[in-house]
C-alpha cells in the first residue's frame, strides 16, 4: 500500500501543479454509506462509486470541463457500532460547483437531527476547502489512507453531537474485518475517476476534458 500510494500522490500531485494550484480537496459522506459489522464484507464499493458517480453526473459533473478523484476511506464508531464509509477526493475548480449542488440532495444534505428528532451522526456531508492548499503533499496524502481509526461519535451532557477527535486503533474483531473487507478488492475498486485516465505515466486528463 505504501507503493500505491506514493505513486498515486505523486501524480495528485503533478495534477496540481498542471492546474497552477486551480484545484481543491474535499470529502464525501453518503447518508447510506454506514454498514453493521454483519453487514461490511457484503458492500461492494465499486456499487457504491457506481451510485456515487450517478448523483455527481445528476448533479452536472458529466457536463462540466474538469477533472475529478476520489477514493474510499472509513471509520468505525464503536457507540455506534457502524462502519461509515466516505470518500476523500481532489478535483479542479471547474467540479466545485457540481460538490455544492450535491449537497443539496437528499443523500448528502447536512442535517443536525433525524426525522425522528435524534440527533443526525453526520452533519456536513459535503465539506469543500475554499482555501488554497499548503504545506504540500500531506493535504494530498491524506486523499488516500491505509489506515482506518476508531472515531466516537456521543451526545455531550449539553445535548450536542460530538466527535472524539483522537484517531485510536479499531479493536478487535473489528480491525482485522476491516482488513479482510479491503483485501478482496484491487485499487482500482476503491477509487472513482471523473475526467481522467489512469496511463503508464500516471493519471491524465481526458482529452475530451482539456
Amino acid at each position: 500500500m505504501r507503493r500505491h500510494r506514493i505513486r498515486v500522490v505523486g501524480s495528485l500531485c503533478r495534477l496540481y501543479e498542471e492546474a497552477d494550484a486551480q484545484a481543491t480537496t474535499f470529502t464525501i459522506i453518503p447518508r447510506h454509506w454506514e454498514f453493521t459489522p454483519d453487514e461490511l464484507m457484503g458492500v461492494d464499493p465499486k456499487a457504491l462509486l457506481r451510485r456515487l458517480r450517478a448523483d455527481l453526473y445528476r448533479a452536472g459533473a458529466a457536463k462540466t470541463k474538469g477533472w475529478m478523484f476520489v477514493y474510499i476511506h472509513g471509520e468505525y464508531d464503536p457507540n455506534a457500532k457502524v462502519y461509515r464509509l466516505h470518500v476523500h477526493g481532489l478535483c479542479s475548480n471547474e467540479m466545485v460547483p457540481v460538490l455544492d449542488r450535491l449537497r443539496k440532495k437528499p443523500n448528502y444534505k447536512s442535517v443536525r437531527t433525524l426525522p425522528d428528532g435524534s440527533w443526525s451522526p453526520v452533519y456536513r456531508r459535503v465539506w469543500v476547502r475554499r482555501k488554497p492548499l499548503y504545506d504540500l503533499p500531506y493535504p494530498l496524502t491524506y486523499l488516500m489512507q491505509s489506515f482506518w481509526p476508531s472515531r466516537p461519535i456521543f451526545i455531550n451532557e449539553a445535548g450536542q453531537r460530538r466527535r472524539v477527535r483522537d484517531k485510536r486503533a479499531i479493536p478487535e474483531p473489528f480491525h482485522s474485518q476491516v482488513l479482510l473487507w479491503l483485501d478482496q478488492f484491487e485499487l482500482q475498486d476503491l477509487a472513482l475517476l471523473i475526467g481522467l485516465r489512469v496511463t503508464r505515466n500516471g493519471l491524465q486528463q481526458t482529452s475530451s476534458r482539456r
